[in-house]
Order: C-alpha cells, then structure tokens, then sequence
C-alpha cells in the first residue's frame, strides 16, 4: 500500500486517492506545462491516520460550530502521524529534491475542483514549510481542515454527507513569487461575454490576493483581437516568504505602488496558458500562477463551477429568441419567493382574465385564438420570483386600435424604471402583426369603448352585486366539510364565478391606465415638466376617498380613540397584555364586549387583508390577527388615531393643486383638463377597490387549497396540509382526476421544498434582465441573470453622491427624522414616529402607516398601492428609488426627504455627519 503518490502516478489513482488538486495538477504535469516539483500526501495515508488515533467517534458527530473545529483541530495536532506515512514522506522529499527546500502544503479533497463542486477555498494550505515537522504539523491540520466549519456548512448546503471524508495534501516545491495571482479563461462575472479571460494580479505571493487581503491589479485579455484593458491598483503592501516559514506583510517601495504588477507580454502569456488549459481540460479554468525572474509557473487549476455548460451558449441547442422580464409593479402583490401553487394559480387567473379582457374590447376572435402562447406566458417564473414577461404585455396592449402610444400610459402604471436600449428592441421584433383595423371597424370598437366607459359605473355595480352574493355564500361554508372531488368541483365553480367573471376589473384598469397617462401627459404639456408634473398629479389625486384600501386603517384607528378615551382599566388591560393572550381573550369570554365585537367585526370584513395577501402560502388574519392587535397598541401609545386631520390634511393638499390648475388653465383647456382628472379619480378609486375583491377571492381560495391539503395529509399523501402550496394546481387537479404521473407527492414536495429554500437563500434575480433561449436554462444559473441586469447603469449613477437617493415622488411633504429599515412586516413592530424604509409593500402593511412619519419605498410605480393609500393618508412618500436603498440606508441613520421633488438627503448615518 502506498501512501505518497509521485506526480506521474495514474490518473486513476489520483481520483480515487489524490484529490481533486492533485488530480489536476498530475494532468498539467503530464502536458509538460510549467508545473513545479510536487507529490502528493494519499488519502489512504488520512484514513490510517484516522485509525490509528481513534478518531472515528469524534468525527462522526460533525458539526457546522466553531467550538467542533477547534476540538478537531486540537485533537489532530496532538496525534501521531504513522511511522510508515512518515518514513514514506521523508524518502519521497529526498528523491523529488525537496528536502531542505521551501515547499507549499496544500489540501486536497477528494471531492475539491470537480465540475459539481470546487470547495475552493474551503480547506488549508500552509506555504514556505521546509523540514520534516514543519510540513508534518502543516499536513494534520490540512487534514483537520476537511472537518472545518466552513467545509461542514458548504456540505450541508450542497446536500453531500458529512461523513467518512477523505483528504489528500500536494507537497509542492515553492517559487519564489514576484508577483502571482489567478487567471479564468472564461470571464466569472461577464459571462455573457465569452470573449474575454480575465487576470488578478498582486506583487509577492498570491495568497495576498486570494485571501482578499491586498488589493490587486484587473486585467481583461480579449481572445479575438489580442487586446487589454488594464484597471492598475495602488499596490501598497505584499505578502513575502518569513526565513521561519510562512508569510509577512511588508510594504511596497513607492515607485511600484502604481506601476502594473504584469508586463502585456506576461498577460499575454499567462493567457495562452489559460486558453491552453480550458482546451486540455474541456472546460473553463479557474488558475493560480507566479511569476519568478522570466518564468510563469502554474501551481493550481480548478474547473470554473459557476458558469453554465457550453451548451448554453450554442443556439443551436439552447436558442437565440430574447425575453424581457420585468417585476417593477407586480412585486407588490407576489413579494419574494413564491410557492408553485400560487404561481400556477395566478397565470391561470391571468391567462383566463386577459382572454377575457380582448374579447370584451371587441378585438378579432381569430387575433385572440392564435395568441395562446401569450396568454399562457403573461407571468414568469424565474427563481421562485414571479415576473412579466413584457414582450407580451405590450403586444396585448397593442392589439388595441389606437394604442400606438399607450406603451408610454403602460409604463407608468407598472413602473418600468427604463426604456429599451436600441439593441434590446430585437425583443419586439418577435412581436406579431397587431391586427389591421378597417376604419368601420375602429368605429365599432370606439364607440364601444365609449359606451363602457359611460357605462363603466352600472358595469362595476353589477359585478359587485354578483360577486358579494357568490363571496357571502363562500365565506360561511364549511370548506373541510366537502370530500377532495366536492372541493375540487367548487374550486371550478368559484374560478367560473369569479375569474371567468372579472370584466369590470379589467376594463377599468384599462380606463385607469389611460386616463391616468393622459393626466400625466397633459400636466407636463400645459403646466410643468419633469418633477413638477409628477408632483402636482400625486397632490390631485390626494383626498378622494371611498377607498376600501383605507377603510380598514380608518376602523382601527376608531378602535384606538375609543380604547384611549373609554374606561382606563380596559385601556391597561389593553396595553399590558402580552398579545398573544389578547387575541385568546377577544376570541373567548371578552367577545361579547363593544371591544370584542370590534374585533370580530373587522376580521369578518378584512380578515383577508393581510400582508402577501395574494400569496396563498402565507397566512391571512384570520389565521394571525396579532399585527392587527400590534398597530392598535401603537395607536393609542402615539395617539395616532385622529382621522379628522388626516382627513384635513389630505383636502389641503388636495385643495393646493386644484388652485395651481385654475391659475395655469383657463377656458376649454381647464374643462377638458377637469375631465380627465375625475375620470383619473374615479377609475384609481375603482380599481383599489376591485382589488380588495380580488384579495377577497384569493383568500377564499387559500382556504379552500388548505382543506384540501387537510385532506391529503389525513391521507398519508403529505406530511402537513401547507405542503400543498409545493404542488401546482395542475398537479393537485390531475391527482384528484386520474390524470397524475407518480403518487409520491410527500417525494415531490420535500425536493420543491429544498429547492425553493435555495432560491430564499440566495439573492433575488435582477429587477429587469432579458434571458436567452431556453428561459429556464438562464433561472438556474444565477449568474446570468446578474449579467443580464438591465437596471445596473441605473444604480451606479443613483450611486454617484453617496449622500442623495431619488425616485416618483407620490406624495408632497419635506421631512426630517431617523428611519427604520424593514425587510419583513415583523421589523416595523412598535415604530412609533420614524421613517419607514422597505423594498416593498401590499396592502397588509397599511395599518402600520399612521405610525410612521413618512415613507421609502425601493420598488412600485404611482399607481401601486402605497401610493395610492399613501395619498389618501397624507403621507409623505417616495416610491421606485434607485440606488440601493435597502442597502445605502440602515435603521437609525438620520434623513431629510422631499417627497415632492422625490429627493431622499442623507444627514446622519453611524454616527457621521454629511455635509
């Protein structure tokens, strides 16, 4: 048996015993590349380690926790390498020529550098050992490192076992480095670009750079004209060989500090060799080399694990076709990752409602049957995220006569923060034909756009009196009560009642979008541009009222007056409470009082208006009414509840706008200017309030999936009734109908389950980006998605003064106080007088309104919900800010906004002081 492997052992064995480093550092050697003397430490040799010293039963119990490493760690320095590895060694480090010479001890997993998993990193290395025992001690704690925190967190995320690891270690002959660094043949973050190699360079040894300790040089070689783009830092510091062994910073004399740490012949050289090794090899390379007098050496090469396969950028395999996808507006109603019920659910909803929707306009019947691969993909799913596909937003739009321009009007109501770039309007090529309108025709649909319009209040009262009969009934069934086909046949009976019957939403948001833009387009061409335009239509639209949106903010502040100003000890009681006994005792024996009955009474009628309402997944307050008993407790400490100077406020807003318009417009200008602005008022008013009926529906229907779940949990098909989310709605109604593939669901949903807490883990795709080809090739390589970030020119010149943030202004207001950061609902609990600042919201965060002082909002567009509520409330708001808000901003930093120029000012922040 043998425990040092020479580098020119078998291939075969380094797999198996070597590892993955000296597995590729055996083919570089065979290849006759610049490679220094090296051998390799077997894995054979860790296992007898292992057993000699009886450390199975520790090993055994690995653990992700700092206090298990350093009990590894500990006890592998304190046992005994064997006899025979260590007569081994030294006879080995003789005949190689290393022996007395300075060498590098590195670690090498026997699953380190594959294609599936680099563990780059993860494990030790020790350079500049020279001797016997230093490069023993180097080699226990290399072999300790496989048992790191770290590499037990990598694996457990990796889904691979913690169990019986096996490490090899390379003994390599060390080079004396100039400079050093890593080379990829193929760019690890334009990767879109495959003409490019890209080069990290620093003097001394590479470690320094590696480490992320020094900054380093950038130089980007590109293959097809032998070019270089060179970013040259200022190098003021070097790692250097210490005459003990291992590294010391020194500094760098100041003549070098900025001079390039490669020469272009050496760039060009150490590109060859990385194009060399991506052609050996068969795949993109991710290598370590030094530079020595005149030689580049190659001490490391791994394959570049974060890049798509070579497929993906063939189109004859993965495709050419573009898509645009865009979250900018429909991220208020489905907020981060979402679960594969309700997206089937809601492009099931869309795909009928849009039909619909083309057919009441009056569009040709033969336009909308050849458009069912449109429809079907009005909505994306893009690593758990749900997003438009643009492309056919448009082309939906489009089909319309006369809706030549109304992709501006679109725009604005969904929030798209940039036009296309030239070289992006291929996407719309693969737009069709709208349909050519005959001038009777157009007539024809004219007139009955007009006829809806005039007709548009009789249309929503009439689907609200179908709609409350259907819901009312709904509401009080016993959803459990049915059997899996009986909850099934109600489903398609609801979706029948409701969905298949959602004319009037449809074409009032179709009115919202176009009287909305003609404000916009008028204001800014008869009374101001610019900000002035934004913020004199947000301050038009102030004070409307009627809005179901508000209703429920305004019940709870009644609820709160009547609290502070009824009996003190209710009052206490109410206060002191522990919330979770509160709401057991407004269940129980206090539900007979006037509190009680408040309570339930506003459960009965908004309980369904929840944060993520329209996530099924998520519960609604009937399940959870504490952060409804959390905003009443914050009311009556502040004293937030006086609607009536809410109310006051907003009419004087309101008022001052109005007064603006009358001394601008005068005649025929000024009417036709009213006009608009009440059709604007009354269809913004209609359509928050269809949404709550849509919120409504959607609540009955995450019920109705929840008896179901119920259901199949008792069956032994799920683990909890939640795991249905996990299924698509195809797949629950072909198990219910005959029509499933396999019956393992409790299988399928533990993988969607791990799959989608990967997606929750990881960062969220671009707000817009274009894929290619095969959509969900570029969802599973996060990467590409980055790279295909349309917004990121956005963000770096929003970034360009560090002490301003600007966005839509929605409504006017300058302010000064500290914000409070929140990245879930859960973060705001007991803001009293701050700034909110989040990425987002839905109508479930209303109630904390009152209680904040102003809001920041990173995405939404003017017609998203906080703006709209925000405006009746009198609020001071800035939605859709660029520039990383979420990031440039933390809780406490003290800020000044201007709501009506859309202007956020950085005063304070830790501590500091701007300007």
């Amino acid at each position: 048996m043998s425990w040092i492997l020479p580098s020119n052992s078998p291939f075969d064995l380094f797999l198996k015993e070597g590892g993955g480093k000296a597995l590729n550092l055996a083919r570089m050697t065979a290849q006759a590349l610049p490679v220094p003397a090296w051998f390799c430490v077997s894995a054979e040799a860790f296992d007898l380690f292992i057993s000699r010293n009886g450390l199975e039963a520790l090993l055994a119990s690995a653990k992700a926790e700092p206090a298990w490493e350093e009990l590894v760690r500990n006890a592998f320095l304190i046992a005994e390498v064997p006899q025979e590895v260590l007569a081994e060694l030294q006879a080995m480090l003789e005949s190689s020529g290393l022996a007395g010479i300075k060498v590098a001890v590195r670690s090498s997993g026997l699953e380190e550098d594959g294609a599936a998993h680099s563990f780059a990193g993860q494990f030790s290395s020790f350079l500049y050992q020279q001797g016997l025992e230093q490069i023993t001690d180097s080699l226990r704690l290399c072999w300790a490192s496989a048992y790191s925190q770290r590499v037990i967190a990598y694996r457990q995320e990796k889904g691979l076992s913690g169990q019986r690891l096996r490490m090899g270690v390379v003994v390599q002959k060390m080079v004396d480095a100039e400079a050093a660094g890593v080379a990829f043949s193929r760019h690890p973050i334009k990767i879109l670009d495959r003409d490019l190699i890209h080069i990290s360079s620093v003097w001394g040894a590479g470690e320094g750079l590696v480490s992320g300790l020094l900054d380093a040089d950038d130089f980007e070689y590109r293959r097809s004209d032998d070019s270089i783009k060179s970013v040259v830092a200022k190098k003021t510091k070097a790692l250097v060989a210490k005459p003990e062994g291992g590294l010391v910073e020194v500094e760098i004399g100041t003549a070098r500090q900025d001079q390039p740490s490669l020469s272009d012949a050496q760039i060009k050289a150490i590109a060859a060799l990385a194009i060399r090794l991506e052609q050996l090899q068969n795949c993109p390379q991710d290598l370590e080399w030094v530079v020595e007098g005149h030689n580049i050496y190659l001490v490391q090469t791994r394959p570049i694990t974060s890049l798509p396969p070579e497929a993906y950028y063939d189109p004859k395999i993965n495709g050419i076709e573009p898509i645009l996808w865009d979250n900018s507006n429909i991220i208020e109603s489905y907020s981060g990752v979402t679960t594969p019920l309700t997206f089937s659910f809601a492009s099931r909803a869309y795909n009928q409602v849009y039909i619909q929707f083309l057919e009441v306009m009056g569009v040709p019947q033969d336009f909308v049957d050849k458009r069912s691969e449109m429809f079907r993909n009005m909505l994306g799913l893009v690593r758990g995220r749900i997003y438009y596909n643009l492309a056919n937003w448009y082309e939906l739009v489009l089909a319309l006569p006369g809706t030549s321009s109304n992709k501006g009007f679109m725009d604005t109501m969904m929030g798209v923060k940039q036009g296309l770039a030239p070289q992006m309007q291929a996407i719309f090529d693969n737009i069709k034909e709208p349909p050519q309108y005959t001038f009777g025709a157009k007539l024809l649909l004219l007139v009955k756009t007009v006829y809806r319009f005039l007709c548009i209040d009789s249309i929503i009262g009439g689907f609200f009196q179908h709609y409350n009969a259907v819901y009312d009934e709904a509401r009080v069934r016993d959803l459990k009560a049915m059997s899996l086909p009986e909850q099934l046949k109600y489903y398609f009976y609801l979706e029948d009642n409701f969905t298949k019957r959602w004319h009037a939403p449809i074409i009032n948001d179709y009115l919202c979008m176009i009287f909305f833009g003609l404000l916009k387009k008028l204001t800014g061409k008869w009374i101001g541009q610019g900000l002035i335009t934004e913020s004199l239509q947000n301050d038009l639209l102030c004070g409307e009222g009627g809005l179901d949106s508000t209703e429920p903010t305004r019940f709870l502040m009644r609820m709160a007056r009547d609290i502070d100003h009824g009996s003190d000890e209710v009052r206490k009681w109410f206060l002191s409470t522990p919330v979770p006994d509160l709401v057991i005792a407004l269940r129980g024996s206090e539900r007979q009082s006037k509190l009680g009955q408040e309570f339930a009474r506003f459960l009965e009628l908004y309980g369904f208006r929840c944060v993520n309402e329209l996530k099924l997944e998520e519960p609604d307050l009937h399940d959870d009414p504490s952060f409804l008993i959390h905003s009443l407790q914050s009311y009556v400490k502040s004293g937030s509840y006086n609607t009536a100077s809410m109310e006051e406020r907003e009419k004087a807003i309101r008022h001052a706008a109005e007064e603006k318009v009358k001394t601008h417009l005068k005649g025929w200008r000024r009417m036709f200017y009213w006009f608009i602005l009440r059709q604007a008022r009354k269809a913004v008013k209609n359509r928050e309030n269809l949404r709550f009926a849509r919120t409504k529906s959607f609540g009955i229907s995450r019920h109705l999936f929840r008896a179901m779940g119920s259901h199949l949990t008792q069956l032994g098909l799920l683990a909890g009734e939640h795991d249905i989310f996990y299924l698509t709605f195809e797949e629950i109604s072909a198990f219910i109908e005959g029509r499933v593939i396999g019956t393992n669901l409790k299988a399928l949903v533990a993988m969607r389950r791990e799959e989608f807490d990967i997606y929750r883990r990881t960062p969220s795709p671009p707000e817009r980006f274009v894929s290619t080809g095969a959509a969900g090739v570029s969802s599973a390589f996060p990467a590409v998605l980055m790279e295909a970030d349309l917004l990121r020119d956005l963000q770096a010149e929003a970034e360009l003064d560090p002490t301003k943030l600007r966005g839509t202004p929605c409504c006017p207001g300058v302010i000064e106080g500290r914000v409070r950061v929140v990245h879930e609902l859960k973060d705001a609990e007991g803001i009293e007088g701050e700034i909110l600042v989040t990425a987002r919201t839905d109508p479930g965060w209303v109630p904390i309104f009152p209680s904040c002082k102003g809001l920041l909002i990173e995405r939404g567009s003017l017609l998203s919900h906080s703006a709209v509520v925000a405006r009746e409330l009198g609020l001071p708001t800035i939605v859709g800010i660029n520039g990383g808000l979420m990031n440039r901003l933390k809780s406490g930093d003290l800020v000044r906004v201007d709501a009506g120029l859309g202007e956020v000012t950085i005063l304070e922040s830790a501590g500091v002081q701007h300007g």
